[in-house]
């Protein structure tokens, strides 16, 4: 039996995990009747082409401008291969981000070509960047948000060509969903969870603030049960969560791990965790004996004058007591920063400077330091020159070699194009 609907992930992309979105895609259309197939070919080309993970993931426009025209010239039979498999699908849906908007481009036009009467779905978080850039072509569908109820919308009657925020009321309708149509072994040991969308806060630098209009939440219901579903399909204990933050309801939490406790499923989680005021020495504990191993904090700032004009909706003395409270439950965490802020100074660099040497004994590791990137250009003409802001990164990774703090070398710069 032939897909209806064929959605590819193209490359360059994360390696780490499965293509999660495009999975809850998959499963939601395959529920409402819908045939549907997936290819995972960002990691296809990765593994024919012997690239490196360093090529594949560090940020360069002339690889990801080039990319489909070298695939095309060196490996024409892994497209060919494509154009084979999504002959008999109707529609054709890619998930844009950043990176691989040339290459989904590209191949979408290409397809147009073969397949002149095709339907062609865009959806990701780069769809709402096009349209501020009025860069949506009027020939293919586009969905801005999350895609499961736009998509079947433009199936079943396709009478508009931009569908926006038709998000879902309540996550715990979804179906259950599994990785058999993947190969497991191209990726880690670690699959993707989502217990959430959206972000309850709107700090000012982050883009994610415009990719939902509503937060919401799965049950700890549904989530240990889905855990549990995976971890019986898959065979593996490890898991690693999407969200922008793990705490968005300390209730919650406190429900969740007691529930993986109580089910005995021994699993290992790690996730991001927002800094929070008074969080309790009893919940991470909990955290610990329930799996988690690991935990990302958005510290950005030790700067109270920073943390304020960011929005963060704590202080550096927050922070500190927060970090302290997950070493005394056994925690392990990495913190990143954000290096030239608007309305960051010297002072108050130097103040987050002093505070992560300071606490070194407290903080374990760096997980990531970058320059401000000013995504949708709100701050217009008042951003540091991008020279100075490198100054700053490259004495802060000097500071820290010198005082021996641990740090991810491959996080240090990375979101800034070479």
């Amino acid at each position: 039996m032939k897909e209806l609907v064929y959605i590819i992930q193209t490359p360059p992309f994360w390696l780490k995990t499965p293509p999660l979105s495009l999975t809850y895609l998959k499963f939601y259309l395959e529920k409402e009747g819908l045939r549907v197939g997936i290819l995972d070919l960002n990691t296809l080309l990765f593994h024919s082409s012997k690239s490196t993970t360093s090529t594949w993931l560090t940020l360069s426009s002339n690889f990801e401008k080039s990319l489909f025209e070298f695939v095309e010239d060196k490996y024409s039979q892994v497209l060919d291969d494509v154009y084979k498999k999504i002959k008999d699908a109707e529609f054709i849906g890619f998930s844009l981000l950043k990176r691989n908007t040339e290459f989904s481009l590209a191949l979408a036009e290409k397809i147009k070509q073969r397949f002149p009467k095709k339907k062609i779905i865009f959806g990701g978080p780069q769809t709402s960047i096009l349209e501020r850039e009025q860069k949506l072509n009027a020939d293919c569908y586009w969905v801005i948000g999350e895609g499961e109820r736009p998509f079947l919308d433009i199936i079943r009657n396709g009478k508009r060509r931009i569908y926006r925020f038709q998000e879902l009321e309540n996550l715990d309708t979804l179906a259950f969903y599994d990785f058999e149509y993947l190969n497991l072994k191209n990726y880690s040991l670690h699959l993707p969870l989502f217990s959430s969308r959206g972000c309850p806060h709107k700090c000012r630098f982050c883009s994610e603030r415009f990719l939902s209009k509503k937060f919401r939440c799965h049950s700890p219901e549904y989530m240990v049960d889905q855990i549990k579903y995976l971890k019986n399909k898959h065979k593996t204990h490890n898991f690693v969560f999407c969200d922008s933050l793990i705490n968005y309801k300390r209730q919650w939490l406190h429900v969740f791990c007691r529930l993986l406790i109580k089910n005995n499923l021994k699993i290992n989680w790690e996730a991001q965790i927002r800094v929070e005021k008074n969080f309790s020495l009893e919940l991470a504990k909990l955290m610990k004996k329930s799996g988690c191993y690991n935990l990302f904090v958005g510290l950005e700032s030790a700067s109270d004058k920073v943390l304020t004009l960011m929005d963060k909706g704590f202080d550096a003395s927050s922070a500190l007591c927060f970090f302290n409270t997950l070493r005394r439950g056994d925690l392990h965490f990495e913190v990143s920063l954000i290096f030239g802020y608007p309305g960051e100074g010297e002072k108050e660099f130097e103040e987050t400077i002093n505070f992560i040497t300071k606490n070194k004994k407290i903080i374990p590791k760096i997980a990531q330091a970058n320059l401000f990137l000013d995504y949708l250009n709100n701050f217009s003409g008042k951003s540091l020159p991008e020279n100075k802001i490198k100054k700053r990164l490259q004495s802060f990774i000097n500071i820290i070699d010198k005082e021996k703090i641990k740090y991810t070398k491959s996080f240090i710069g990375n979101l800034t194009y070479s």
